[in-house]
C-alpha cells in the first residue's frame, strides 16, 4: 500500500516543493514560525502536491503504459482503476484545501489549489501534449511554493515572494530538459513533443545553458531584493552559482545522455541548497 501511494504521490519531487516553501515560512515573518503553523503548512501543501501528481497519472496513464519509466505505475500496473485514482485525488485535493483554509488561511489554501490547477490543467492537458514549450509554461505551476510560505505566515505576497517564484521558473526548464534528454526515446515512443525530441539535442542544451544562467542571475538578485539576506546567503549563491553554470557548460560541450541525467540530479540539490541557504541566513 506504501509503495502504491509512493509511486502515485512522487514524494521525491514533493519534498522538493516543501523545500521551497521553507524560505517563505522564515522571510515572511520577523521571529520564527510556530511550529504547528509549519507542520499545518507543510501537510497541506504535501497533500495538495500529492493530488496534482494523482490527476497528473489518471489522465496519462495511457501515456505511461507505453513507457518504459513509467509503465510500472499503478493504474498501469492496473493496481487500481483510473476511476480510483481520480477519486482519491479529489478527496486528498479536497483535505488539504480545507487543511489550508482553516488551520492557516484563505490565501495560503487559494496559492496551493492555484500550484496545482496550473499542474494539470495548463501543463498536463494542455501544454504537455501540444508545444515543446511545455516545461516553460506549464512550470508556473511548481514556482509556487514560496508564495505558499509568505502566504501562511504574514497573509501576503510581497516582492521578495515573487523574486523566489521567478528563481524556480527559470530554474524549471533547465532541469526539466536535462531530464528530456536522458528519457528522449521513451517521450519520442509516446508522443509527447518534449524538446529534445521536437528540436534535438544541441538546440536543448544551448536552452538549458541560457536558462541556467537567467536562473544563477536570480539566485544572485536575491540578495539584492531580500534586505535580511547577508554574507553567508551571498557567499553560497556565488559559489553554488559558479558550481551550477559549470555544470550546464560541460552539458552544453558533450551534450551525452548520461551527463545529462547527472545534471537533472544536480539541478534538484542545487535548488534545494539554495533554499537552506535563504533560511539559515534568515536565521543568524
Amino acid at each position: 500500500m506504501l509503495k502504491t501511494w509512493n509511486q502515485l504521490t512522487k514524494p521525491r519531487v514533493t519534498i522538493l516543493v516543501l523545500a521551497t516553501v521553507f524560505p517563505g515560512l522564515y522571510l515572511g515573518t520577523e521571529g520564527t514560525p510556530s511550529l504547528s503553523l509549519t507542520l499545518v503548512t507543510m501537510l497541506g501543501t504535501y497533500l495538495m502536491s500529492s493530488a496534482s501528481f494523482i490527476f497528473n497519472q489518471y489522465i496519462e496513464w495511457e501515456k505511461d503504459a507505453v513507457m518504459y519509466r513509467t509503465k510500472k505505475r499503478p493504474i498501469p500496473e492496473g493496481i487500481i482503476t483510473p476511476k480510483t485514482a481520480l477519486f482519491l485525488g479529489t478527496v486528498i485535493m479536497l483535505l488539504a484545501f480545507g487543511i489550508l483554509h482553516y488551520y492557516v488561511n484563505l490565501l495560503t489554501a487559494i496559492c496551493a489549489w492555484a500550484a496545482l490547477l496550473l499542474y494539470v490543467f495548463l501543463y498536463t492537458l494542455w501544454l504537455k501534449p501540444r508545444t515543446e514549450q511545455n516545461v516553460v509554461i506549464g512550470g508556473i505551476s511548481g514556482c509556487i511554493g514560496p508564495l505558499i510560505g509568505y502566504a501562511a505566515v504574514s497573509n501576503s505576497l510581497p516582492l521578495p515572494a515573487w523574486v523566489l517564484f521567478l528563481m524556480i521558473f527559470l530554474w524549471t526548464p533547465a532541469h526539466f530538459w536535462a531530464l528530456a534528454i536522458f528519457l528522449k526515446k521513451d517521450y519520442e515512443f509516446a508522443g509527447i513533443p518534449m524538446m529534445p525530441v521536437v528540436s534535438g539535442v544541441d538546440k536543448t542544451v544551448k536552452q538549458i545553458f541560457l536558462y541556467s544562467i537567467a536562473y544563477s542571475v536570480t539566485v544572485l538578485g536575491f540578495y539584492f531584493a531580500e534586505d535580511r539576506m547577508g554574507m553567508i546567503y551571498l557567499t553560497s549563491a556565488i559559489l553554488l552559482t559558479i558550481l551550477f553554470l559549470s555544470f550546464a557548460y560541460k552539458l552544453l560541450q558533450i551534450k551525452e545522455a548520461v551527463f545529462a541525467k547527472k545534471f537533472f540530479f544536480f539541478s534538484i540539490l542545487h535548488l534545494f541548497l539554495v533554499s537552506i541557504a535563504i533560511v539559515v541566513d534568515s536565521r543568524i
